[in-house]
């Protein structure tokens, strides 16, 4: 059983590679408690998907920080921006079900471990995403983005539509992206969210393959200082509205700690002391 952990971000907005900041008290960064997490779980192998100038880097910060049973595979993205790609990039270098995560949010052992224990059970045609409460993922005040998730009463997911979501005096704020500012509007705390913690029958290839092969970088949204990219929820959403597949909901009550501005860092690694002691 496999777990892709997504590092070939670019991280804008944090300034540098936030793949690799240390936030543990050795010199840890988050992928590496995703990394621990996973084999407490029952994964037996991570590919990491990475950029070509960063993969010799990763791959010395693995060997020296990674559980030493855990089978790490690097796989290079593909050449389009975005979650989708990423994904698609690691086709040939999973057998079987397998479960995908960002590198730069800290999920948490409930979290992965609810992951595995679902993903055997996968039939064909079936996916799964681990929801958070939106309280639950964020730490600052700055804006950050979030899939808010739409379900039916049976706990399948109906839509994922990325917002840019704020913490205010009163909660939270939030509208999707590319919307005109007009359509912001309060969110509940409880909100039920998207990490990017999921988990795919082998069948997600083919939606991927089919939503890159119609990519247009001409019309494609894209946030300012940002490349036209094609997001892991957008491809989802495309494929539910379709009735091509389903995606069952497990939600967990932890915090996720995501690490997106580089003011963020004092506060992760003091979050981290407190949930990783």
């Amino acid at each position: 059983m496999q777990l892709v952990i997504l590092a070939a971000g670019h991280g804008r907005r944090f300034g540098g590679l936030k793949q690799l900041a240390p936030v543990g008290p050795g010199g840890e960064a988050i992928m590496d408690y995703t990394a621990a997490d996973a084999l407490a779980a029952g994964f037996d192998g991570v590919v990491l998907v990475v950029r070509a100038e960063v993969s010799d880097e990763l791959a010395e910060h693995t060997a020296k920080y990674w559980p030493g049973e855990l089978e790490v595979v690097q796989v290079l993205q593909g050449p389009i921006a975005g979650t989708a790609q990423a994904v698609a990039s690691v086709r040939s270098a999973v057998d079987g079900p397998f479960a995908v995560a960002n590198a730069d949010d800290l999920y948490g052992l409930e979290a992965i471990e609810l992951l595995a224990r679902q993903l055997a059970g996968l039939e064909k045609g079936e996916h799964l995403l681990v929801s958070y409460k939106l309280s639950n993922t964020v730490i600052t005040k700055a804006p950050v983005t979030r899939g808010l998730c739409r379900l039916d009463g049976a706990g399948w997911l109906e839509q994922v539509i990325e917002h840019s979501v704020a913490r205010t005096a009163g909660g939270f704020r939030g509208r999707p992206l590319g919307s005109d500012p007009s359509a912001e509007r309060a969110i509940g705390d409880d909100e039920p969210v998207s990490m990017n913690l999921w988990g795919f029958d082998q069948s997600i290839f083919d939606h991927l393959d089919a939503a890159l092969a119609a990519f247009d970088p001409e019309t494609a949204y894209h946030e300012p200082g940002k490349p036209p990219e094609v997001l892991l929820p957008v491809v989802g959403a495309d494929v539910l509205a379709r009735g091509e597949a389903r995606v069952r909901v497990s939600p967990v009550d932890a915090r996720c700690i995501g690490l997106t501005h580089p003011d963020d860092l004092d506060l992760v690694r003091r979050l981290v002391a407190t949930d990783r002691p």
